[in-house]
């Protein structure tokens, strides 16, 4: 279809006029368009409306009916826009309406002209001529003009697409930044600065570097700092972790020096009370009495101080205590060898017996209490020491015999405490992993299962919208059940894992994955109230299925967020 060379020109005009002025304000945006304020949408207005008027005066509502219905209908809507305060809209209506009216203007004005033409067609062969002349320019300019507008709306396509990339890479550095910071506050809080001092100030450093550069638009220098930051910040969760293993191996060592401490205090105190039953009070023999009154004082600051988790100096007050009842056991041991010297062979096997026998009952005692399982090495030292008693009673060595049931009943002693402490730790951690499965299991659309961590709470059903990290209002019924059943246990640490089925990338499910538990995290911590420290959260993807991903049955249990109550045990 031709269009008239009168409308040709109206547009070439307005064009150029009137739409580079326009374009130009928006390739200065940036980032986002200018503001307009209401006066620039007011002189739009009216420059739309007198374009009408001149417009009518020409006869565009006979002539250019289409055009000048849409110029005033253009106008309508501007000026409803500006009543809204939409003062862009209402500029970019008015600009549409004011090109529409000269249009429509253009167009009347060409059906006036070619009135006048058609009376003198056959004698004005020459305005005929032009006529075809003026398309042909027409022509020209409409090409120029789409050309003009092709280039600049790939120019702002390119403008942007190029924003866009940058935003998008600037979310994603500042994702890496919020998880390295997340760790770096929680290593704080369980103060690595005192346990990996310079791996949490090298964190710190290079997550405030991260930031500067995200700041400064420096995105490749951002992402280096931030993985830097989190390379430190593992570091100093690795070394955390070892420093609690070491802190319960010092405990453990604490206790086992408390036990030998007051194993020897216990020989001591018999070996005391024979001298005192002797009625030998002699300075030697009464000095025995002192080192262990001293022996008794240390291990009860050995037990303040494993209390206190001073578990070195625990260690050391033990070790001291125990040396002292040590010597003076031995020494009332010697008194106590000399008195019984004088009496008959018959007492002294007694003795050997009665320790033999006490000997056998407490190794009883251990091996009942499951300390064969509990206490390693130290169960297998009283049985040897046993053993080797028998052997020297057998051979009517009975000295020797009496000391090995003694060292048999120091370490079945050890051993037994070591199990009780052991199993009643264990006890208790299954009683409470008890109730919390059973009120777990209350929570609708809930599984819950024991693990080696603790107690895991598999939630399924509708939490997240298809496709998206945010919860859904109707599941925070369920959420606040899950919460109430979490500050009922505020002692243990908690684990939020998201889990997806396998439709869809990889990396596609493992990113919603994360940012759902995440956001489950969060809810807990503002809307629950559950401590931030207490929490921590990741995803797996599609990489833990519980179910097979063939079918939806199966696809609707692998689509879960797990939390897991950290009861494992710990050594007591």
């Amino acid at each position: 279809m031709t269009i008239p060379h009168a409308r040709v020109l109206a547009i070439a005009v307005c064009v150029f006029l009137v739409i580079p002025q326009f374009i130009g304000l928006n390739s200065c945006a940036g980032r986002s368009l200018p503001r307009v304020d209401i006066r620039t949408a007011g002189n739009s207005i009216v420059d739309a409306r007198e374009s009408i008027a001149l417009a009518r005066g020409e006869g565009s509502p006979e002539h250019a009916p289409q055009e000048f219905a849409q110029a005033e209908s253009l106008l309508e809507e501007a000026q409803e826009a500006i009543r809204k305060g939409k003062n862009r809209d209402a500029a970019d209506l008015a600009f549409q309406a004011d090109v529409e009216a000269k249009i429509a203007m253009a167009l009347a004005r060409e059906v006036k002209a070619k009135r006048r033409a058609a009376v003198a067609r056959e004698s004005k062969l020459e305005i005929m001529w032009e006529a075809k002349t003026d398309e042909l320019a027409a022509a020209k300019v409409r090409r120029a003009i789409a050309e003009k507008m092709a280039a600049e709306a790939q120019k702002e396509a390119e403008r942007a697409k190029a924003w866009a990339d940058k935003e998008i890479q600037r979310a994603k550095i500042e994702l890496v930044i919020a998880r390295v910071e997340l760790e770096i506050d929680l290593a704080g809080r369980r103060k690595a600065f005192e346990y990996a001092e310079e791996s949490y100030s090298e964190a710190r450093s290079s997550l405030q570097a991260a930031r500067s550069a995200l700041a400064a638009d420096d995105f490749q220098k951002a992402i280096i700092a931030a993985e830097e930051a989190a390379r430190s910040a593992v570091q100093v969760k690795a070394k955390l972790e070892t420093e609690a293993e070491e802190s319960l191996r010092r405990r453990d060592r604490a206790v086992a020096a408390i036990t030998r401490a007051e194993i020897s205090l216990e020989g001591a105190k018999e070996a005391a009370a024979v001298i005192q039953y002797a009625e030998d009070m002699s300075p030697g023999n009464a000095g025995i009495l002192v080192h262990h009154e001293e022996a008794q004082k240390t291990v009860k600051e050995a037990r303040l101080a494993l209390d206190a988790k001073e578990y070195d100096r625990a260690r050391s007050l033990a070790e001291q205590a125990r040396v002292s009842a040590s010597s003076a056991q031995a020494v009332a041991e010697a008194k106590e060898r000399e008195i019984r010297a004088r009496e008959a062979r018959e007492d002294v096997e007694a003795n050997a017996l009665d320790a033999l026998a006490k000997a056998e009952r407490t190794i009883a005692e251990a091996y009942t209490a499951g300390a064969g399982e509990l206490s390693g090495d130290t169960y297998n030292q009283a049985q040897t020491a046993l053993d080797r008693a028998r052997q020297a009673m057998q051979e009517e060595n009975l000295e020797e015999a009496l000391s090995l049931a003694r060292e048999s009943i120091s370490h079945s002693i050890t051993a037994l405490a070591m199990a009780e402490a052991k199993t009643e730790h264990k006890r208790r951690i299954e009683e409470i992993e008890n109730n919390i499965m059973e009120e777990a299991g209350k929570i609708p659309d809930t599984s819950v299962r024991r693990a080696n961590r603790g107690v895991v709470v598999s939630m399924g059903g509708v939490l997240f919208a298809q496709g998206s990290s945010q919860i859904r209002n109707d599941a925070r019924g369920r959420l606040k059940m899950v919460a109430e059943l979490l500050k009922k246990y505020p002692d243990y640490k908690i684990i939020i894992e998201g889990h997806t089925d396998s439709i869809g990338s990889e990396e596609a499910n493992l990113k919603i994955s994360g940012e759902r538990a995440h956001n489950f995290l969060r809810y807990m911590v503002d809307h629950e109230g559950i401590p931030l420290e207490r929490l921590s959260s990741v995803g797996y993807g599609e990489s833990r299925p519980i179910a097979a991903n063939i079918n939806e049955a199966g696809r609707r249990q692998n689509r879960r967020v797990d939390i897991v109550i950290l009861t494992a045990p710990v050594s007591p």
